[in-house]
């Protein structure tokens, strides 16, 4: 059995299941490929960007060494150098020394990276262009830097300084580069020279990537320590230091995840092959999916007004239909309880709506008139009932007093007499012994039998009844003494005034789901003016036994069988006259 359920929550639940979780799935869907391509997008971008950065880088590292490599190439600049060296007199040394510092101020004077150049002789004398930031020149000397320069003649090195100041970027000081010239005819004695550089060009560069950026994108040198920074902390340290940038140069990969303190950085590198210099490129998945979530959170409060919106409407719109309706289904229950006057007045917006209580109030009319129908129908049964038992006024008088006429004749052995008030008594007991309006076809016969003894006694024994009933026919059921008035109209109007042999012949068999009797005379026949006028006209009382006609059967059978069932007469004037009865099959006993 299926479980019904209320209308407004089956809507909900469809409305939820067809509109509601489809578009949470969709939406959810939608959203994680849009967040792949934009992080597809975004890496394809990140990637260039970290290209053209880098390049941009080697391209300002080789104009600084270009620059560096000048100074140590400089013919009349390493004769003035070598010259202070040897110059004695204070006067003439400070003469040089300004000659050396315009030389340098022309070499540098518009690009202003140089913060300080110091020229180191083989003698230990000093030149110093502008103030360096390093406080003992003998730690010049023990750096790398200046072992490495001192061993590979006319070629640049550089180291980055993270010692001068906490904050590099503001102080502008990331790298320390030395040369040490071949010496020649106009380099007798410089054997190092040392420059500090300020990084102002490559924070220049560096921020024209950064500034639309939404990541933080780091710059590291072939060593692997982070030269540029957002971050501050990271200035100095090693990538391998850095615990999201631990296995950075194991991935074979330019791009990879890794999840940091509950949440995933989405990491991109790109490492020159000419420098060696790496960029790195760093932003949570949160800051790069920001707009999407933004999106979904709008779509999501979208969706939510119009959800608030469609329920309001759907409750105005099911106020109209589910209140009528209400109405209606008390209504019916007060019907069930017999209450006919539950008359409905349902005026809503919908058409549909007003058209079932429209409905509804004229099935209510309807029934009032069936029943109605019915009661006249029943009433009209009684009638017909009352004229089969009216003879009823005292019927055990009647039938004790055929009793005793039947034990008169046994004694004066009148057998005709005895016959017919037996016949008769049977007859009778048709008549009042049972209240049913059914019996068994076989039981019809037997009356039948019992109404032609005494008709052969009335007219003589000049007519003949053939009955043509199957055995299984005769446990049908059937109306009762629904034969015997055509069999009797037969004997009292057909065989009137004609000689010769008399038959009635009654067949019963079954055809085409219902049962059919047959009643068929030789009689004089009727007219077709006079069968007409069996159906049209009211026929006269007197013209059969318990007052019972033609047009009396065919009430009776419709009244207890229905519309479909009743009789049809074929007759040919002077040959015959058939009577077919139409009846249901009845099993049992109806009611």
């Amino acid at each position: 059995m299926i479980k019904s359920r209320n209308m407004s929550k089956k809507f909900i639940s469809s409305f939820i299941l067809f509109i509601v979780i489809p578009f949470i799935i969709t939406s959810v869907v939608v959203n994680k490929l849009y967040e792949g391509v934009l992080v597809s997008h975004y890496n394809e971008k990140t990637q260039q960007n970290m290209e053209q950065l880098s390049m941009d880088i080697e391209l300002e590292l080789r104009r600084i060494y270009l620059n560096v490599a000048k100074v140590s190439n400089e013919n009349e600049l390493l004769l003035l150098v070598n010259s202070w060296y040897e110059e004695k007199d204070s006067v003439k040394k400070l003469e040089i020394s300004t000659k050396i510092e315009s030389k340098l101020d022309y070499l540098f004077a518009y690009q202003g990276m140089i913060n300080t150049i110091v020229f180191f002789s083989k003698n230990g004398q000093i030149f110093k262009y502008k103030d360096s930031l390093y406080k003992n020149d003998s730690n010049v000397k023990d750096s790398s830097l200046y072992k490495e320069s001192i061993k590979n003649k006319d070629k640049v090195f550089s180291i980055n300084n993270f010692n001068s100041s906490d904050d590099v970027n503001a102080k502008g000081i990331d790298f320390l580069v030395g040369i040490s010239p071949e010496y020649s005819w106009y380099n007798t004695a410089t054997e190092f020279i040392y420059c500090e550089i300020k990084t102002e060009a490559l924070n220049s560069i560096y921020s024209r990537f950064t500034n639309d950026s939404v990541g933080k994108m780091i710059i590291a040198d072939p060593k692997g320590k982070i030269v540029i920074s957002p971050d501050k902390s990271l200035l100095g340290k090693n990538v391998s230091q850095v615990e999201y940038l631990r296995d950075i140069n194991n991935k074979d990969n330019n791009f990879y995840k890794y999840n940091y303190k509950k949440d995933t950085k989405n990491i991109s590198k790109y490492t020159s092959e000419k420098s060696g210099w790496t960029v790195i490129n760093i932003i949570d998945d949160k800051a790069l999916t920001k707009d999407t979530t933004n999106i979904m959170k709008i779509l999501f409060a979208i969706f939510v007004v119009f959800n608030l919106l469609f329920i309001l409407y759907c409750k105005t719109f099911f106020k109209d239909i589910l209140k009528p309706i209400k109405e209606l289904i008390k209504k019916m229950k007060g019907i069930k309880d017999g209450r006919l006057d539950e008359i409905t007045n349902i005026n809503t917006n919908l058409e549909e709506i007003n058209e079932l209580g429209s409905n509804y109030n004229k099935m209510i009319n309807d029934i009032k008139n069936l029943m109605v129908e019915r009661d006249l129908k029943e009433r009209e049964r009684s009638k017909e009932e009352m004229k089969v038992l009216q003879a009823q006024i005292n019927p055990h008088f009647i039938y004790n007093t055929l009793n005793v006429i039947k034990l008169m004749a046994m004694i004066s052995k009148a057998e005709s007499i005895r016959k017919v008030t037996d016949s008769f008594m049977k007859l009778l007991s048709a008549t009042f012994r049972s209240e049913s309006t059914f019996i068994t076809v076989r039981e019809e016969l037997e009356y039948l039998d019992n109404y032609a003894d005494i008709m052969k006694v009335r007219f003589g024994d000049d007519f003949n009844l053939v009955v043509k009933v199957e055995e299984e026919v005769r446990n049908l059921y059937i109306i009762k003494l629904i034969l015997q008035p055509i069999v009797e109209n037969a004997i009292v109007h057909g065989f009137n005034e004609i000689d010769g042999e008399k038959n009635i012949i009654i067949a019963g068999y079954v055809s085409e789901e219902n049962l059919i009797f047959e009643v068929e005379d030789n009689g004089r026949g009727i007219t077709e003016e006079e069968l007409e006028s069996i159906f049209t006209s009211k026929e006269k009382s007197n013209t059969s036994f318990k007052h019972i006609g033609i047009k009396n059967i065919e009430s009776r059978i419709r009244l207890n069988c229905g519309q479909g069932y009743g009789i049809k007469i074929e007759s040919e004037k002077n040959k015959f006259t058939k009577v077919k009865l139409i009846l249901p099959i009845l099993m049992k006993k109806e009611s």
